[in-house]
């Protein structure tokens, strides 16, 4: 899978640019707040539907048009792919003052309207910052946030889960608050928790799958970027609990009956809470470097080599389950990192048919500006081709 053309326009610092991207290895230079990571971002959004930094939609349209009539973003790429060429359209619409135009996402894929489930995944694409060290080090929300968005982009179900699941609990947690001010039954709870645990069966075994691989795969590249000095394990830890080498549920109906039962015995904390207790919404997976857990004990190389490494699962991941390469994205990491484990990761980027770096230290990047197919300058929100040394 591969872009062959980008089009962004009135998106973050863009007005219009359009990019013809080559295959292999494409570099991007230009100093900070350029436009760079808002290139990245943008082919991000065009896969999962969701801004890796912005809080809100507005966000993401140009400020110069936020107090226009009719303030939209709009992103377009025509992709090549073994599943048939794409041309892939999300129109981002801003707040506006006419109550017939909804703020949001509209998408098209191949020039007919599709609901945000069916577009998410049909670019696939994985996104390295400098912020993943947190998926190592930080709350559980980011390692979540890693597992919803790996697994959404192959897995619609998966999605459409995700959704249905966000709108049970708001219902059930109501529902709770209810029942604590004695103005509902403890009886209607049944039906929720019927729903809630049949869509937590298909989002925990899905990431319990997931996990799998990932596990095992972050382990060989941590041992090969750190050349055997360092190693990785990570575990799933559901927040109903029971998961290990000897009680592991084998598929989403197994993980239904063991939700239904962890909310059975958190009722009565449950309504005393006014909150749903357990499910996905708590999940967490565990990293540990060299048997310790990550957050606390490891350094901030082994962190962020750690992350690294579950980056690259996570490209491992997405191709296997696709069939089809990731477009890989780089977001001035590789700066960051010294000479021997940016070779180990560009060696194992190179497999894949496109990856995009952006670096705002071309000094530091000397054997990527010589073995890039196209190579780019940003600068205020303008994108050109470098065809020099």
């Amino acid at each position: 899978m591969h872009i062959f053309e980008l089009r962004l326009s009135n998106y973050r610092n863009y007005a219009q640019t359009t990019v013809r991207l080559d295959r292999g290895l494409n570099l991007f230079v230009g100093e900070n707040a350029q436009g760079k990571s808002n290139l990245l971002e943008a082919i991000y959004l065009l896969s999962t539907l969701r801004s890796s930094r912005a809080s809100t939609d507005a966000d993401l349209v140009r400020r110069d048009i936020l107090d226009s009539e009719f303030p939209i973003a709009r992103l377009e790429c025509q992709v090549e792919r073994s599943a048939g060429n794409l041309h892939l359209e999300v129109a981002i619409v801003g707040r506006t003052t006419d109550p017939q135009h909804r703020a949001g996402k509209r998408v098209r894929v191949n020039g007919l309207p599709k609901r945000a489930s069916d577009a998410v995944g049909q670019l696939s694409s994985v996104l390295f910052t400098t912020l993943d060290i947190d998926i190592v080090a930080g709350p559980p929300l980011l390692r979540r946030r890693y597992l919803d968005m790996m697994v959404s982009q192959v897995d619609r179900g998966y999605l459409r889960a995700m959704q249905k699941y966000q709108r049970v609990v708001q219902q059930r947690n109501s529902l709770l608050k209810r029942i604590a001010e004695r103005q509902a039954s403890s009886s209607e709870l049944s039906f929720w928790d019927q729903e809630l645990a049949h869509a937590s069966g298909t989002i925990m075994h899905a990431r319990a799958e997931a996990l799998g691989h990932v596990a095992v795969q972050a382990a060989f590249h941590m041992d090969r970027l750190s050349d055997g000095q360092d190693s990785v394990s990570v575990t799933y830890r559901p927040s109903i609990g029971g998961l290990d080498e000897s009680d592991s549920p084998i598929d989403d109906t197994e993980w239904t009956s063991r939700m239904l039962r962890a909310l059975e015995s958190l009722r009565a904390r449950e309504i005393g809470a006014g909150s749903t207790l357990a499910g996905p919404h708590r999940d967490d997976f565990h990293v540990e470097i060299n048997g310790f857990s990550a957050g606390p004990h490891a350094s901030r190389a082994q962190q962020r080599t750690a992350a690294l490494a579950l980056r690259l699962a996570e490209a491992s991941y997405l191709r296997k389950v696709l069939a089809d390469d990731p477009v890989v994205l780089l977001d001035d990491v590789l700066s960051e990192l010294d000479a021997r484990r940016r070779r180990g990761v560009l060696e194992f980027l190179d497999s894949f048919q496109q990856t995009l770096i952006t670096t705002a230290d071309p000094d530091r990047v000397r054997d990527i500006m010589t073995r890039a197919a196209g190579r780019f300058v940003v600068q205020a929100g303008a994108i050109t081709r470098f065809e020099g040394e």
